[in-house]
């Protein structure tokens, strides 16, 4: 019998915290520089170069990929003769996850209670542990932090035996198309086939952590993948779902489941394709706003605010009782995102968009009676928020999902300015310089989606 040391356990998952959240594995960097090659599309191109660049300032700088380091979900296989000198694996990892997020300033995302108590429990825990007892005497841990943005896109459907083959391909583009842009394309797609519902969730949440690009080694499920991958890419959803037609899919395994002024720049290197670049400084003007159109580059300086969906749904909450609310909103711009924990040294840790969806119930209060101009997020909006942006003069402008590091550096200054009981999601008043946006949607209803 060999003993596992607690405390060996706790050390090795802090580590794992860090390099998970900074670091992207090697499969994976290699399948984006492989897309960037294989883009046509000049706005793809753009968000796979932001990637890369996002890429080597995380790992440089220690910074995460992405603001959202979410749910902290281990996959451990445990030898049937080994055992740890005191306490039990899910202590030890709960230990190194509140150890790790807190030394590498990683976001702490997780509620108490997702319904009736959604208090910040500070650590990151509890943790999600999958154990599977094996053969032999090691300890094998994998750590694959989930976003809730891509986590909320994860999909499930009892298939009929009758639907077959067809119908787990219709079903998984269908949810790869629908998700568009929330989950910070080019997404990675797991799918789980068979079992009991769990069990297939399960099974696609593993399927993850398997190398890109490698095939299935059962011919049959090697070319379901293909033609699932040849069909997603074929959706034209692309990068952030703003178009182009790369995304990748993890293999199947088998029987598992934008003020002040504005000018127009010359076209050339910084805007080709005769697509117009804006500078803009906010607070916006009506005219300014609605001059812009869907597919416009924008480099965006001066003050926004932040704000997701519980900062909304206070503000909404004080509009309703006649309360003056805490920031003035006219002609200014919201920011969707919870950033990570300011390191030592930088205004803000990694800041990049939250899925714009968790603002919809709210927007077009905030756009109709406060004449907000401008939102920043990914994904696509809902009718309501559109109707409400055609009628008072807003725009939606997308900044590149899973970006955080690269976006942290076009923001000079942060400080918390509301709402500071909410932690990551409290209203912060931002200094931005040069934040490189595109408008997805326009004040005429026009949309890149």
């Amino acid at each position: 019998m060999r003993i596992i040391s607690f405390d060996s356990i706790v050390t090795a998952v802090t580590e794992m915290c860090g390099r998970a959240a900074c670091d992207l594995p090697p499969d994976v960097l290699a399948a984006l520089q492989r897309a960037k090659s294989a883009e046509t599309g000049e706005l793809a191109q753009d968000f796979f170069d932001q990637y890369l660049r996002n890429a080597d300032l995380a790992a440089t700088e220690r910074l995460p990929l992405c603001q959202d380091t979410g749910f902290a979900v281990f996959f451990a296989e445990l030898g049937r003769d080994a055992m740890l000198d005191r306490g039990t694996l899910y202590e030890a990892v709960t230990a190194g996850v509140r150890a790790g997020y807190k030394k590498f300033y990683l976001r702490k995302s997780i509620v108490a209670d997702p319904l009736f108590d959604r208090k910040n429990t500070t650590d990151n825990t509890p943790v999600i542990l999958h154990l599977k007892q094996v053969d032999g005497d090691a300890l094998k841990l994998v750590l694959a932090p989930k976003g809730g943005g891509s986590e909320n896109m994860s999909a499930l459907k009892m298939l009929k035996p009758s639907e077959g083959r067809q119908g787990v391909v219709d079903f998984v583009v269908d949810t790869v198309v629908r998700a568009g842009g929330n989950p910070c394309p080019p997404t990675v797609v797991g799918v789980g086939i068979g079992g009991t519902a769990e069990y297939a969730a399960y099974m696609a949440k593993n399927a993850l952590i398997r190398e890109i690009g490698a095939p299935s080694p059962d011919p049959r499920y090697a070319e379901l993948e293909a033609e699932i991958l040849h069909k997603i890419n074929a959706s034209g959803v692309g990068a952030q779902g703003l178009g182009g037609g790369t995304h990748r899919i993890s293999p199947l395994p088998p029987c598992q489941s934008a003020g002040g002024g504005q000018f127009e720049l010359p076209c050339g290197a910084s805007c080709g394709g005769g697509v117009m670049k804006y500078e803009l400084t906010p607070p916006f003007d009506e005219k300014t706003i609605r001059s812009l159109r869907a597919g416009d580059r924008v480099s965006l300086s001066g003050i926004v605010y932040t704000g997701r969906d519980a900062a909304h749904k206070r503000l909404v909450a004080m509009l309703d009782a006649g309360e003056t609310l805490p920031v003035d909103l006219t002609g200014q711009a919201i920011y969707f995102v919870g950033p990570c924990p300011a390191p030592p040294g930088r205004p803000i840790g990694s800041a990049g968009p939250t899925t714009s969806g968790r603002m919809d119930a709210y927007s077009p209060r905030l756009i109709s009676e406060c004449a907000l101009r401008g939102m920043i997020g990914k994904g696509d909006r809902n009718d309501a928020v559109k109707a409400a942006m055609k009628e008072y003069g807003c725009v939606y402008f997308a900044a590149t999902g899973g970006a955080g590091a690269l976006i942290a550096n076009s923001i000079v200054n942060a400080e918390v300015v509301a709402f500071p009981d909410l932690g990551p999601e409290a209203i912060y008043k931002l200094e931005l310089n040069q934040l490189p946006l595109v408008v997805a949607i326009d004040a005429n209803g026009d949309s890149l989606y």
